[in-house]
């Protein structure tokens, strides 16, 4: 037994009752169809989460192109805020004056830096002649120190010698003549004199000599004396 399917055989799909069926299959596909427009505008759903690993960013900055879909729908890309932002110049390039003015700075305490360093090298190598000459001149003084006193021995050796020869002299003369004689000389060498001769010879030569004379010669004893004590 064949089925006939035709409109005329079928109630269900005459004209009349086919296109109803036909409009409430169409509005029960519109709202899906609208509700995934609705989330490709607002950027919402399996659309914007795909989005990114499907779009790469252009190089240098520029926003991606829009990606086509299907059925003539366009998806708009979705871009981040930081990538969108113009791109900045290096931070730490010519665009920061301080920085200018650090470096000028730091080479202009290490110029000073190092002019102080020349300085100090150049001192030290003066005192280092300063140290050098002054212990040659040292050394010089002390060879002349050394001369002057073999020379000063050797004259006191022969000053002693002729005093000791004086002194012989004037004890063999009398009183009054040695006190003539003691009387022209200097007084700090008739003491040299008068101190060398014994004092039971001195005290009668001493009382020959004018007054003037023996005071100044007494006055002469006395300070070497004192200064001898004062040695010991």
């Amino acid at each position: 037994m064949r089925l006939d399917l035709s409109t005329r055989s079928n109630p269900w799909l005459g004209p009349r009752r086919g296109l109803p069926l036909l409009a409430l299959a169409l509005a029960a596909l519109l709202p899906g169809r609208i509700e995934g427009l609705s989330d490709l505008r607002t950027g919402s759903g399996p659309a914007r989460a795909q989005a990114p690993a499907q779009m790469p960013v252009q190089p240098g900055g520029a926003p991606p192109a829009a990606m086509p879909l299907r059925d003539g729908l366009v998806a708009l890309p979705h871009v981040s805020p930081v990538l969108a932002a113009p791109v900045r110049g290096n931070p730490l390039g010519d665009d920061r004056p301080g920085e200018g003015r650090l470096l000028a700075e730091v080479t202009r305490r290490q110029a000073e830096i190092d002019r102080r360093e020349r300085g100090l090298e150049a001192r030290e190598a003066r005192l280092q002649a300063a140290e050098s000459l002054a212990r040659q001149q040292i050394a010089e003084l002390a060879r002349l120190r050394e001369e002057v006193e073999r020379l000063v021995m050797r004259e006191s050796a022969a000053s002693e010698a002729d005093i000791d020869a004086l002194v012989a002299l004037y004890v063999n003369m009398r009183p009054q003549q040695a006190a003539k004689v003691l009387e022209r000389l200097e007084p700090p060498r008739a003491a040299v004199i008068l101190l060398k001769i014994p004092d039971r010879q001195a005290g009668p030569i001493l009382a020959q000599m004018e007054p003037p004379a023996a005071l100044a010669l007494t006055q002469e004893i006395a300070g070497r004396r004192e200064a001898f004590r004062v040695v010991n």
